[in-house]
């Protein structure tokens, strides 16, 4: 698709929203859930839970069937389209909105928030994350808990130096290009989105940013939460250097 003479430079997520379902379908939601509700059991949450940076809704959808009441918003309003066709086509009631993690409001207060796969990475500033974790706090109930993941250097610096992928259907596709760089700890993702025209494909950049355990603690420690631990997503042990995404919930004081 590279060699196209006419490129259109879109918005994250305006159309790699219709092939999000593809590109994450490795991913064991259940198991994920699984987790996720034994690490939250321990503090007894309460039934309301908002999911910022939803992506389409899968976490979502299958909280919301085990009885959590639940609120989803994402910075996409592609994405969140996608994520209330599939709730509607399962019969499930979440409420979507659009928003950005960062200024997200609400006349609701929340007992869990949970933001997974990769959304305090897309915040590429200390500024921004520390905004974030300052929105959640004030969104949540005393007591409340924010459960977030974070992709470290090593996950970017094992699986996306130099990444490249192909991906078609019957509704067009993308060719993706991934490069690592160590010394910015950024990740750039360019997909290049078929149009279905000859000449002309579509273009997203998507950057993230890897965080070493040392900024992670970091965060926590400058936040208003009153108690905090991280932990390793495959092992929901103790991170290591071996570790390539954390786990970190974080308490609102009562």
């Amino acid at each position: 698709m590279s060699d196209k003479q006419n490129i259109h430079k879109i918005q994250p997520y305006q159309r790699l929203a219709e092939y999000y379902d593809d590109l994450m379908d490795y991913i064991d939601y259940d198991i994920w859930v699984d987790d996720i509700e034994a690490l939250v059991k321990p503090h007894q949450p309460g039934k309301t839970w908002l999911d910022i940076s939803c992506g389409t809704g899968s976490m979502a959808i299958r909280l919301a069937r085990r009885g959590w009441n639940m609120t989803a918003v994402d910075l996409s309003p592609h994405m969140v389209e996608i994520a209330r066709k599939k709730a509607r086509e399962e019969q499930v009631l979440v409420e979507f909105g659009v928003g950005d993690m960062t200024t997200f409001s609400s006349s609701h207060t929340y007992d869990v928030i949970i933001n997974l796969h990769d959304g305090l990475n897309y915040l590429l500033e200390n500024a921004d994350i520390q905004a974030f974790l300052n929105n959640a706090y004030e969104l949540l109930k005393p007591g409340g808990i924010l459960l977030m993941d974070v992709v470290t250097p090593l996950l970017c610096q094992t699986h996306f130096k130099g990444y490249r992928e192909i991906f078609n259907n019957s509704a067009g596709g993308y060719e993706r290009h991934t490069n690592y760089d160590p010394a910015s700890r950024l990740a750039e993702s360019v997909f290049t989105l078929n149009t279905g025209s000859e000449d002309t494909v579509e273009v997203e950049t998507h950057i993230q940013k890897a965080y070493e355990i040392s900024d992670v603690e970091g965060f926590c420690a400058s936040s208003a939460f009153e108690s905090w631990k991280i932990i390793d997503d495959e092992t929901l042990k103790d991170p290591s250097t071996e570790s390539e995404r954390y786990l970190v919930t974080l308490r609102k004081s009562q």
